[in-house]
């Protein structure tokens, strides 16, 4: 195992998808204690599993990230287990609803806005109380190329990603005081197993190897930069964004 996040404790919330496993299972293998929350129970037990099998520690707590109150329960349990977090990563979100702006209803917006933006708030906020504390603390926020270009498809989850763009911005400004990085990451089309449909070929029309930076990211390259944002190599970056997503999407 490795040491960059030796006796760091960590929330990852959304822990059960493609994008936050990888994470938790990187932050493990870092030597972080890891608490992977999702609504389902049962989604996160098998993240957990391997993680202790493999040597690590890892708790697993059901929480709705939308409930400010699911939020604090979730902090709580992660103090009375492996004390108060040192790293909050905001990974929990997914993009809801997808049919024009005139038909959008007041509710689903409400709900789509509840689980990307408002979610990262609560959860950012529940966790400052520790790290104001300590002086110390690393946030990371995980938006989408959504929030930076157009989002026609899906207009309300495009605004909240930009949203926790902005977000992360205006927290760094307030903790920077306080020593807590606030970054934010912005995957785009990132090759999970609930996207492979919409995956590209690995190879063109001859066969050949299409070069892995003209290809969707692997969910562990996700997971490899919020390593690094949660690392003591990081301790001098806050507020900043950083995409990460193939070369034909930066047309």
């Amino acid at each position: 195992m490795g040491e960059l996040l030796r006796d760091k404790v960590a929330i990852i919330t959304g822990g059960a998808g493609g994008i936050g496993s990888r994470i938790a299972r990187a932050y493990a293998s870092e030597g972080a204690r890891v608490v992977v929350a999702s609504r389902k129970r049962e989604n996160l037990d098998v993240i957990v599993d391997e993680i202790v099998a493999s040597g690590g520690e890892a708790l697993a707590v059901a929480t709705d990230v939308t409930s400010p109150e699911d939020v604090e329960a979730l902090v709580q349990a992660t103090k009375d287990s492996f004390g108060a977090a040192d790293i909050m990563v905001n990974n929990a979100g997914g993009a809801m609803f997808m049919k024009p702006p005139e038909k959008l209803k007041p509710e689903e917006w409400d709900a789509t806005i509840a689980l990307n933006l408002s979610s990262v708030f609560f959860c950012s906020q529940a966790v400052s109380h520790g790290m104001i504390e300590k002086k110390v603390g690393k946030i990371i926020n995980i938006s989408s190329v959504a929030g930076i270009r157009m989002s026609p498809a899906f207009i309300q989850y495009g605004a909240a990603k930009a949203g926790v763009i902005n977000l992360t911005k205006s927290l760094a400004s307030c903790w920077g005081q306080y020593n807590i990085n606030v970054n934010c990451i912005a995957p785009g089309l990132t090759a999970t197993e609930g996207v492979a449909h919409w995956l590209p070929s690995k190879t063109d029309e001859d066969g050949n190897a299409v070069p892995s930076l003209q290809l969707p990211p692997d969910p562990e390259h996700v997971a490899q930069l919020a390593v690094f944002l949660a690392s003591d190599a990081s301790s001098n970056i806050s507020g900043e964004l950083f995409p990460i997503r193939s070369l034909t999407e930066l047309a």
